[in-house]
Protein backbone atom coordinates (compact mmCIF):
# COMPACT_ATOMS: atom_id res chain seq x y z
CA UNK A 1 0.00 0.00 0.00
CA UNK A 2 1.31 3.43 -0.97
CA UNK A 3 2.80 5.11 2.04
CA UNK A 4 0.04 7.97 2.03
CA UNK A 5 -2.84 5.78 2.08
CA UNK A 6 -1.51 3.56 4.46
CA UNK A 7 -0.92 6.52 7.40
CA UNK A 8 -4.30 7.81 6.26
CA UNK A 9 -6.42 4.33 6.12
CA UNK A 10 -7.89 4.94 9.58
CA UNK A 11 -8.08 8.51 10.02
CA UNK A 12 -11.83 9.87 10.82
CA UNK A 13 -13.43 13.09 10.93
CA UNK A 14 -12.97 16.58 9.90
CA UNK A 15 -8.99 17.27 8.89
CA UNK A 16 -6.67 20.19 8.94
CA UNK A 17 -3.39 20.43 7.35
CA UNK A 18 -0.53 22.56 8.00
CA UNK A 19 2.93 23.07 6.83
CA UNK A 20 5.19 26.72 7.18
CA UNK A 21 8.15 28.17 5.47
CA UNK A 22 9.84 31.23 6.33
CA UNK A 23 10.56 33.24 2.78
CA UNK A 24 14.53 34.10 3.55
CA UNK A 25 16.14 32.62 0.65
CA UNK A 26 16.15 30.44 -2.17
CA UNK A 27 14.09 27.12 -2.31
CA UNK A 28 16.37 24.43 -2.72
CA UNK A 29 15.21 21.36 -4.25
CA UNK A 30 14.71 19.67 -0.55
CA UNK A 31 12.37 22.67 0.10
CA UNK A 32 9.64 21.42 -1.95
CA UNK A 33 9.38 18.25 -0.38
CA UNK A 34 7.21 19.20 2.56
CA UNK A 35 4.91 20.95 0.84
CA UNK A 36 4.32 18.27 -1.72
CA UNK A 37 4.47 15.53 1.27
CA UNK A 38 1.28 17.48 2.47
CA UNK A 39 -0.55 18.17 -0.58
CA UNK A 40 -0.20 14.26 -1.16
CA UNK A 41 -1.98 13.98 2.09
CA UNK A 42 -4.49 16.29 1.06
CA UNK A 43 -5.09 15.15 -2.07
CA UNK A 44 -5.55 11.61 -0.97
CA UNK A 45 -8.21 12.77 1.88
CA UNK A 46 -9.79 14.47 -0.71
CA UNK A 47 -10.43 11.19 -2.50
CA UNK A 48 -11.73 9.35 0.47
CA UNK A 49 -14.70 12.60 0.33
CA UNK A 50 -13.07 13.69 3.84
CA UNK A 51 -13.45 17.20 4.62
CA UNK A 52 -10.28 18.71 4.45
CA UNK A 53 -8.72 22.29 4.20
CA UNK A 54 -4.47 22.51 3.76
CA UNK A 55 -3.20 25.68 4.68
CA UNK A 56 0.66 26.42 3.99
CA UNK A 57 2.19 29.64 6.40
CA UNK A 58 4.98 32.12 4.85
CA UNK A 59 6.80 32.51 8.63
CA UNK A 60 7.61 36.51 7.56
CA UNK A 61 7.46 37.87 10.81
CA UNK A 62 11.04 35.75 12.18
CA UNK A 63 13.71 38.33 12.01
CA UNK A 64 16.41 38.15 9.69
CA UNK A 65 19.63 36.35 11.23
CA UNK A 66 21.69 35.72 8.49
CA UNK A 67 22.44 37.15 4.82
CA UNK A 68 23.81 35.68 1.20
CA UNK A 69 26.79 37.17 0.52
CA UNK A 70 24.91 39.60 -2.63
CA UNK A 71 23.03 41.17 0.22
CA UNK A 72 25.69 41.72 3.23
CA UNK A 73 26.06 45.01 1.88
CA UNK A 74 22.81 46.34 1.04
CA UNK A 75 20.79 44.48 3.94
CA UNK A 76 23.37 44.07 6.98
CA UNK A 77 21.28 47.11 8.53
CA UNK A 78 18.21 44.84 8.70
CA UNK A 79 19.61 42.23 10.40
CA UNK A 80 17.32 41.71 13.47
CA UNK A 81 14.37 43.27 11.40
CA UNK A 82 11.30 41.20 10.85
CA UNK A 83 11.34 39.54 7.18
CA UNK A 84 7.95 41.38 6.79
CA UNK A 85 9.09 44.50 7.65
CA UNK A 86 12.86 44.61 5.90
CA UNK A 87 12.91 45.87 2.08
CA UNK A 88 13.04 43.57 -0.90
CA UNK A 89 16.48 42.95 -2.81
CA UNK A 90 14.60 44.26 -5.93
CA UNK A 91 13.09 47.05 -4.06
CA UNK A 92 9.36 46.11 -4.54
CA UNK A 93 7.68 44.96 -1.32
CA UNK A 94 9.08 43.05 1.30
CA UNK A 95 12.06 40.75 1.94
CA UNK A 96 9.65 37.88 2.65
CA UNK A 97 7.83 39.24 -0.19
CA UNK A 98 10.56 38.66 -2.92
CA UNK A 99 11.28 34.88 -1.63
CA UNK A 100 7.68 34.17 -0.92
CA UNK A 101 7.08 35.22 -4.55
CA UNK A 102 9.29 32.32 -5.83
CA UNK A 103 7.58 29.75 -3.48
CA UNK A 104 4.42 30.85 -5.03
CA UNK A 105 5.39 30.49 -8.23
CA UNK A 106 6.45 26.69 -7.25
CA UNK A 107 3.51 26.15 -5.63
CA UNK A 108 1.68 26.92 -8.61
CA UNK A 109 3.96 24.89 -11.24
CA UNK A 110 3.78 21.62 -9.06
CA UNK A 111 -0.41 22.20 -8.60
CA UNK A 112 0.28 22.17 -4.70
CA UNK A 113 -3.58 23.24 -3.55
CA UNK A 114 -2.75 25.09 -0.14
CA UNK A 115 -4.17 28.23 1.10
CA UNK A 116 -1.38 30.48 1.78
CA UNK A 117 -1.23 32.80 4.51
CA UNK A 118 1.30 34.94 6.20
CA UNK A 119 2.22 34.82 9.41
CA UNK A 120 3.00 38.62 10.04
CA UNK A 121 -0.56 39.33 9.07
CA UNK A 122 -2.38 36.92 11.07
CA UNK A 123 -0.41 38.36 14.25
CA UNK A 124 -1.09 41.71 13.19
CA UNK A 125 -5.22 40.91 12.96
CA UNK A 126 -4.90 39.67 16.06
CA UNK A 127 -5.57 35.85 14.80
CA UNK A 128 -2.53 34.63 17.60
CA UNK A 129 -3.59 37.33 20.62
CA UNK A 130 -5.32 34.51 22.57
CA UNK A 131 -2.53 32.55 22.15
CA UNK A 132 -0.26 34.71 23.42
CA UNK A 133 -2.17 35.53 26.12
CA UNK A 134 -2.33 32.10 27.22
CA UNK A 135 1.39 31.25 26.63
CA UNK A 136 2.34 34.83 28.70
CA UNK A 137 0.24 33.57 31.78
CA UNK A 138 1.55 30.13 31.47
CA UNK A 139 4.87 30.61 31.32
CA UNK A 140 6.07 28.52 34.57
CA UNK A 141 4.51 25.41 32.11
CA UNK A 142 6.55 26.77 28.83
CA UNK A 143 9.32 26.82 30.86
CA UNK A 144 9.00 23.65 32.68
CA UNK A 145 8.81 21.94 29.12
CA UNK A 146 12.03 23.19 27.65
CA UNK A 147 13.53 21.96 31.31
CA UNK A 148 11.64 18.03 30.87
CA UNK A 149 13.14 18.29 27.21
CA UNK A 150 16.36 20.43 27.35
CA UNK A 151 17.43 18.63 31.03
CA UNK A 152 18.77 22.44 31.71
CA UNK A 153 17.19 24.85 34.16
CA UNK A 154 15.43 28.32 32.71
CA UNK A 155 15.75 31.18 34.22
CA UNK A 156 12.85 32.52 35.96
CA UNK A 157 13.03 36.13 34.08
CA UNK A 158 12.59 34.18 30.52
CA UNK A 159 9.36 34.96 29.14
CA UNK A 160 8.39 33.13 25.34
CA UNK A 161 7.79 36.47 23.75
CA UNK A 162 9.87 39.26 21.89
CA UNK A 163 8.63 42.66 20.65
CA UNK A 164 9.29 44.93 18.13
CA UNK A 165 11.46 47.23 19.43
CA UNK A 166 10.04 50.91 19.08
CA UNK A 167 13.04 52.72 18.30
CA UNK A 168 15.25 50.64 16.35
CA UNK A 169 12.64 48.08 14.55
CA UNK A 170 14.39 44.94 15.54
CA UNK A 171 12.87 42.04 17.01
CA UNK A 172 15.55 39.67 17.31
CA UNK A 173 17.65 41.66 20.02
CA UNK A 174 14.48 42.13 22.81
CA UNK A 175 14.29 40.41 25.60
CA UNK A 176 10.99 40.41 27.63
CA UNK A 177 11.75 40.34 31.64
CA UNK A 178 7.80 40.59 32.58
CA UNK A 179 4.45 40.21 32.26
CA UNK A 180 1.48 42.05 34.06
CA UNK A 181 -1.12 40.43 32.21
CA UNK A 182 -2.08 43.76 30.03
CA UNK A 183 1.83 44.46 28.88
CA UNK A 184 5.00 42.92 28.53
CA UNK A 185 8.13 44.88 30.28
CA UNK A 186 11.56 44.52 27.56
CA UNK A 187 14.70 45.47 26.59
CA UNK A 188 15.98 46.29 23.34
CA UNK A 189 19.99 44.05 24.15
CA UNK A 190 23.19 44.97 22.22
CA UNK A 191 25.19 42.33 23.12
CA UNK A 192 22.23 39.63 22.91
CA UNK A 193 22.62 38.33 19.41
CA UNK A 194 26.20 38.11 17.54
CA UNK A 195 24.52 38.82 14.54
CA UNK A 196 22.69 42.02 15.26
CA UNK A 197 22.98 44.79 17.66
CA UNK A 198 20.22 46.20 19.73
CA UNK A 199 19.74 49.92 20.92
CA UNK A 200 19.23 49.96 24.63
CA UNK A 201 15.51 50.76 24.46
CA UNK A 202 13.66 49.93 27.69
CA UNK A 203 10.07 50.16 28.02
CA UNK A 204 6.51 48.59 28.58
CA UNK A 205 4.00 47.59 25.92
CA UNK A 206 1.36 45.79 24.61
CA UNK A 207 2.08 42.38 23.32
CA UNK A 208 -0.76 42.10 21.00
CA UNK A 209 -1.73 43.11 17.99
CA UNK A 210 1.42 42.14 16.13
CA UNK A 211 3.95 44.17 18.01
CA UNK A 212 6.04 41.42 18.52
CA UNK A 213 6.10 37.38 18.32
CA UNK A 214 6.20 34.25 19.73
CA UNK A 215 9.68 31.76 19.72
CA UNK A 216 9.61 28.99 16.66
CA UNK A 217 8.84 26.06 19.17
CA UNK A 218 6.08 28.21 21.28
CA UNK A 219 4.26 29.61 18.04
CA UNK A 220 4.44 26.48 16.80
CA UNK A 221 2.51 24.99 19.35
CA UNK A 222 0.00 27.77 19.34
CA UNK A 223 -0.85 27.66 15.79
CA UNK A 224 -2.14 24.06 16.49
CA UNK A 225 -4.39 25.26 18.59
CA UNK A 226 -5.40 28.60 17.03
CA UNK A 227 -6.07 26.60 13.67
CA UNK A 228 -7.03 23.17 14.98
CA UNK A 229 -4.44 21.73 13.47
CA UNK A 230 -4.67 17.95 12.79
CA UNK A 231 -2.10 17.07 10.24
CA UNK A 232 1.33 18.46 10.19
CA UNK A 233 4.63 17.11 9.13
CA UNK A 234 8.35 17.98 9.71
CA UNK A 235 11.72 17.43 8.57
CA UNK A 236 14.61 15.89 10.14
CA UNK A 237 16.66 18.64 11.26
CA UNK A 238 13.33 19.53 13.63
CA UNK A 239 11.81 15.94 13.91
CA UNK A 240 14.84 14.81 15.93
CA UNK A 241 14.51 13.74 19.61
CA UNK A 242 13.97 16.46 21.63
CA UNK A 243 14.29 19.16 18.59
CA UNK A 244 11.68 21.66 17.64
CA UNK A 245 8.83 18.93 16.93
CA UNK A 246 9.03 17.21 19.89
CA UNK A 247 9.26 20.35 22.20
CA UNK A 248 6.16 21.99 20.24
CA UNK A 249 4.55 18.86 20.51
CA UNK A 250 4.60 18.70 24.33
CA UNK A 251 4.06 22.04 24.62
CA UNK A 252 0.39 21.81 22.57
CA UNK A 253 -0.33 18.66 24.65
CA UNK A 254 0.95 19.93 28.54
CA UNK A 255 -0.01 23.67 27.86
CA UNK A 256 -2.46 24.03 25.52
CA UNK A 257 -3.71 20.55 27.06
CA UNK A 258 -4.48 19.58 22.92
CA UNK A 259 -3.59 16.36 21.00
CA UNK A 260 -0.88 17.57 19.09
CA UNK A 261 -1.09 16.82 15.00
CA UNK A 262 -0.60 13.28 13.37
CA UNK A 263 3.55 12.79 13.58
CA UNK A 264 4.64 12.66 10.47
CA UNK A 265 8.40 13.35 10.28
CA UNK A 266 10.34 13.24 7.06
CA UNK A 267 13.70 12.75 5.80
CA UNK A 268 16.25 15.21 3.65
CA UNK A 269 17.94 15.03 0.19
CA UNK A 270 21.17 14.82 0.57
CA UNK A 271 23.89 15.64 -1.64
CA UNK A 272 27.22 13.73 -0.94
CA UNK A 273 25.71 12.99 2.15
CA UNK A 274 24.98 16.31 3.32
CA UNK A 275 21.81 18.06 3.92
CA UNK A 276 21.12 20.26 0.65
CA UNK A 277 21.02 24.30 0.73
CA UNK A 278 21.34 26.50 -1.77
CA UNK A 279 22.84 29.21 0.02
CA UNK A 280 25.51 26.85 1.09
CA UNK A 281 25.90 26.33 -2.97
CA UNK A 282 24.96 22.30 -1.75
CA UNK A 283 22.64 20.24 -3.81
CA UNK A 284 20.40 22.15 -6.43
CA UNK A 285 17.74 24.71 -6.21
CA UNK A 286 14.66 24.27 -7.51
CA UNK A 287 14.18 26.08 -10.14
CA UNK A 288 17.01 24.34 -11.39
CA UNK A 289 15.32 21.27 -10.81
CA UNK A 290 12.54 22.51 -12.60
CA UNK A 291 14.99 23.07 -15.74
CA UNK A 292 16.12 19.72 -16.29
CA UNK A 293 12.74 17.41 -15.23
CA UNK A 294 9.20 18.22 -15.79
CA UNK A 295 6.86 19.48 -13.17
CA UNK A 296 5.20 15.87 -12.01
CA UNK A 297 8.62 14.43 -12.31
CA UNK A 298 9.56 16.83 -9.46
CA UNK A 299 6.60 15.53 -7.26
CA UNK A 300 7.33 12.13 -8.41
CA UNK A 301 10.79 12.54 -6.93
CA UNK A 302 9.55 13.74 -3.85
CA UNK A 303 6.55 11.17 -2.67
CA UNK A 304 7.86 8.02 -4.63
CA UNK A 305 10.13 6.62 -1.39
CA UNK A 306 8.67 6.71 1.93
CA UNK A 307 9.10 10.54 3.92
CA UNK A 308 11.28 9.15 6.20
CA UNK A 309 13.62 7.49 3.98
CA UNK A 310 16.79 9.96 3.15
CA UNK A 311 17.47 10.18 -0.88
CA UNK A 312 21.33 11.13 -1.70
CA UNK A 313 20.88 13.35 -4.90
CA UNK A 314 24.07 14.40 -6.31
CA UNK A 315 23.19 14.48 -10.15
CA UNK A 316 26.56 15.61 -11.83
CA UNK A 317 28.35 14.16 -13.31
CA UNK A 318 26.24 10.82 -12.93
CA UNK A 319 23.21 9.51 -14.84
CA UNK A 320 20.85 9.99 -12.38
CA UNK A 321 18.19 12.01 -13.87
CA UNK A 322 17.85 9.28 -16.90
CA UNK A 323 17.42 6.84 -14.45
CA UNK A 324 14.62 8.95 -12.74
CA UNK A 325 12.99 9.40 -16.41
CA UNK A 326 13.21 5.41 -16.34
CA UNK A 327 11.54 4.80 -13.44
CA UNK A 328 9.10 7.27 -13.98
CA UNK A 329 7.70 5.60 -17.37
CA UNK A 330 8.34 2.14 -15.34
CA UNK A 331 5.61 4.28 -12.61
CA UNK A 332 3.25 5.23 -15.96
CA UNK A 333 3.24 1.23 -17.14
CA UNK A 334 2.37 0.23 -13.39
CA UNK A 335 -0.50 2.79 -13.64
CA UNK A 336 -1.99 1.77 -17.31
CA UNK A 337 -1.59 -2.29 -16.34
CA UNK A 338 -2.51 -1.98 -12.78
CA UNK A 339 0.97 -4.03 -11.87
CA UNK A 340 2.53 -2.03 -9.16
CA UNK A 341 0.09 -0.68 -6.58
CA UNK A 342 3.08 1.33 -5.09
CA UNK A 343 4.55 2.81 -8.37
CA UNK A 344 0.91 3.09 -9.60
CA UNK A 345 -0.14 5.55 -7.00
CA UNK A 346 3.12 7.54 -6.95
CA UNK A 347 2.50 8.37 -10.96
CA UNK A 348 -0.96 9.32 -10.22
CA UNK A 349 -0.69 11.30 -7.57
CA UNK A 350 2.24 12.97 -9.07
CA UNK A 351 0.54 14.20 -11.98
CA UNK A 352 0.09 18.39 -12.01
CA UNK A 353 -2.37 18.58 -14.81
CA UNK A 354 -4.41 15.39 -14.72
CA UNK A 355 -3.43 12.27 -15.95
CA UNK A 356 -0.71 12.42 -18.98
CA UNK A 357 1.03 9.46 -20.14
CA UNK A 358 4.74 10.11 -20.65
CA UNK A 359 6.52 9.67 -24.04
CA UNK A 360 7.66 6.09 -24.95
CA UNK A 361 11.00 6.63 -25.89
CA UNK A 362 14.22 6.01 -22.97
CA UNK A 363 15.42 9.49 -21.75
CA UNK A 364 18.65 8.02 -22.70
CA UNK A 365 17.96 7.69 -26.25
CA UNK A 366 16.39 11.26 -26.93
CA UNK A 367 19.40 13.04 -25.33
CA UNK A 368 21.47 11.11 -27.69
CA UNK A 369 19.27 12.70 -30.09
CA UNK A 370 19.60 16.36 -29.37
CA UNK A 371 23.32 15.73 -29.29
CA UNK A 372 22.76 15.17 -33.53
CA UNK A 373 22.15 17.48 -36.33
CA UNK A 374 19.43 17.74 -38.11
CA UNK A 375 17.06 15.55 -36.00
CA UNK A 376 14.61 18.49 -34.95
CA UNK A 377 12.15 16.92 -37.62
CA UNK A 378 12.60 13.68 -36.03
CA UNK A 379 11.92 15.01 -32.84
CA UNK A 380 8.98 17.17 -33.56
CA UNK A 381 7.60 14.18 -35.55
CA UNK A 382 7.75 11.86 -32.68
CA UNK A 383 5.88 14.71 -30.21
CA UNK A 384 9.36 14.72 -28.44
CA UNK A 385 9.65 18.52 -28.27
CA UNK A 386 9.13 19.22 -24.35
CA UNK A 387 11.29 16.14 -22.54
CA UNK A 388 13.83 17.53 -25.53
CA UNK A 389 14.37 20.47 -23.80
CA UNK A 390 14.86 18.90 -20.61
CA UNK A 391 17.01 16.20 -22.24
CA UNK A 392 19.41 19.37 -23.85
CA UNK A 393 19.42 20.81 -20.19
CA UNK A 394 20.97 17.25 -18.93
CA UNK A 395 23.89 16.90 -21.72
CA UNK A 396 25.00 20.60 -21.27
CA UNK A 397 24.74 20.26 -17.22
CA UNK A 398 24.33 17.39 -15.59
CA UNK A 399 25.77 14.35 -18.35
CA UNK A 400 29.00 12.51 -17.77
CA UNK A 401 31.65 13.28 -20.27
CA UNK A 402 30.99 9.37 -21.86
CA UNK A 403 27.29 10.55 -22.71
CA UNK A 404 28.46 13.62 -24.50
CA UNK A 405 29.59 13.69 -28.03
CA UNK A 406 29.95 15.56 -31.10
CA UNK A 407 29.94 15.25 -34.63
CA UNK A 408 33.86 16.28 -35.81
CA UNK A 409 33.97 19.04 -38.76
CA UNK A 410 37.16 17.86 -39.57
CA UNK A 411 38.70 13.85 -39.39
CA UNK A 412 39.59 13.00 -35.96
CA UNK A 413 42.96 12.35 -35.41
CA UNK A 414 42.08 9.20 -33.54
CA UNK A 415 41.43 7.58 -36.44
CA UNK A 416 45.06 7.06 -36.65
CA UNK A 417 44.72 4.82 -34.36
CA UNK A 418 42.18 2.50 -36.47
CA UNK A 419 43.43 -0.93 -37.21
CA UNK A 420 43.55 -1.94 -41.02
CA UNK A 421 40.69 -4.01 -40.68
CA UNK A 422 39.02 -1.33 -39.38
CA UNK A 423 39.68 1.25 -42.34
CA UNK A 424 38.69 -1.62 -44.76
CA UNK A 425 35.55 -1.97 -43.04
CA UNK A 426 35.18 1.84 -43.19
CA UNK A 427 35.54 1.42 -47.14
CA UNK A 428 33.21 -1.02 -47.67
CA UNK A 429 30.38 0.95 -45.50
CA UNK A 430 30.32 3.85 -48.54
CA UNK A 431 29.23 1.47 -51.26
CA UNK A 432 26.38 -0.51 -48.71
CA UNK A 433 25.12 3.29 -47.33
CA UNK A 434 25.07 5.01 -50.63
CA UNK A 435 21.25 4.94 -50.68
CA UNK A 436 20.15 3.40 -47.18
CA UNK A 437 18.92 6.52 -45.09
CA UNK A 438 16.37 4.57 -42.39
CA UNK A 439 18.09 3.77 -38.99
CA UNK A 440 16.93 0.28 -38.73
CA UNK A 441 18.41 -0.67 -42.04
CA UNK A 442 21.58 1.41 -41.56
CA UNK A 443 22.08 -0.84 -37.82
CA UNK A 444 21.37 -4.16 -39.68
CA UNK A 445 23.95 -3.28 -42.47
CA UNK A 446 26.72 -2.53 -39.77
CA UNK A 447 25.77 -5.58 -38.35
CA UNK A 448 25.66 -7.69 -41.60
CA UNK A 449 28.81 -6.16 -42.92
CA UNK A 450 31.14 -6.63 -39.99
CA UNK A 451 29.83 -10.30 -39.89
CA UNK A 452 31.13 -10.66 -43.52
CA UNK A 453 34.32 -9.35 -43.13
CA UNK A 454 35.06 -11.07 -39.86
CA UNK A 455 35.55 -8.15 -37.46
CA UNK A 456 34.14 -8.19 -34.38
CA UNK A 457 30.25 -6.07 -33.81
CA UNK A 458 32.49 -3.97 -31.29
CA UNK A 459 35.21 -2.78 -33.30
CA UNK A 460 32.80 -2.23 -36.22
CA UNK A 461 30.93 0.30 -34.26
CA UNK A 462 34.04 1.52 -32.94
CA UNK A 463 35.30 2.55 -36.31
CA UNK A 464 32.43 4.37 -37.15
CA UNK A 465 32.12 6.04 -33.73
CA UNK A 466 36.14 7.14 -33.74
CA UNK A 467 35.51 8.49 -37.91
CA UNK A 468 32.24 10.67 -36.87
CA UNK A 469 32.54 11.66 -33.08
CA UNK A 470 36.01 11.12 -32.31
CA UNK A 471 35.20 8.45 -29.64
CA UNK A 472 35.58 4.75 -29.64
CA UNK A 473 31.64 4.33 -27.92
CA UNK A 474 28.52 6.79 -28.85
CA UNK A 475 24.91 6.51 -29.66
CA UNK A 476 23.38 3.78 -31.65
CA UNK A 477 25.11 3.85 -35.08
CA UNK A 478 22.21 3.93 -37.42
CA UNK A 479 20.41 6.97 -35.69
CA UNK A 480 23.99 9.10 -35.75
CA UNK A 481 24.17 8.38 -39.52
CA UNK A 482 20.86 8.81 -40.22
CA UNK A 483 20.79 12.39 -38.89
CA UNK A 484 23.74 12.84 -41.26
CA UNK A 485 24.28 14.06 -44.66
CA UNK A 486 24.93 11.39 -47.30
CA UNK A 487 27.92 13.71 -48.68
CA UNK A 488 29.34 14.43 -45.30
CA UNK A 489 29.31 10.87 -44.26
CA UNK A 490 30.64 9.63 -47.79
CA UNK A 491 33.54 12.00 -47.55
CA UNK A 492 34.27 11.19 -43.85
CA UNK A 493 34.04 7.30 -44.41
CA UNK A 494 36.72 7.71 -47.56
CA UNK A 495 38.99 10.30 -45.52
CA UNK A 496 39.16 7.38 -42.52
CA UNK A 497 39.61 4.53 -44.60
CA UNK A 498 42.62 5.46 -45.73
Amino acid sequence: MFWADELLKNRKGKELINDAWTPSGMVHMGGVKGPVIHDVIYKVLKQKKTNVKYTFGFDDFDPIDGLPPNLQKSHQKYLGVPISIAPSPDGSGSFGDYFGDKMLKLFSELNIEAEIYKTSQEYKKGIYDKAIKFVLDNVDKIRKVYEEINQKKMFPTWFPFQVICPKCGKLGTTRVTAWDGKEVTFICEPQMVTWAKGCGTKGKMSPLGGNGKMPFKVEWAAKWWTYGVTIEGAGKDHASAGGTYDVARKICKDVFRKEPPLKLPYEHFLSGGKKMASSKGVGLSAEELLEVIPSQMVRFLMIKTKPNQAVEFSPKGTDLFPKLYDEYQKAERAYVEKSDDNLARAFELSQTDGIKVPISIRFTVLSQWVQMPNMEEVIKREGLENWAKYARVWVQKYAPDEEKFQIQKELPKKTDELSQKQKDFLGQLIKELKTETNPEEIQTIVYNLAKEMKLSSKDAFAAIYVAFIGKDHGPKAGWLLSSLEKEFIIKRLNEASK
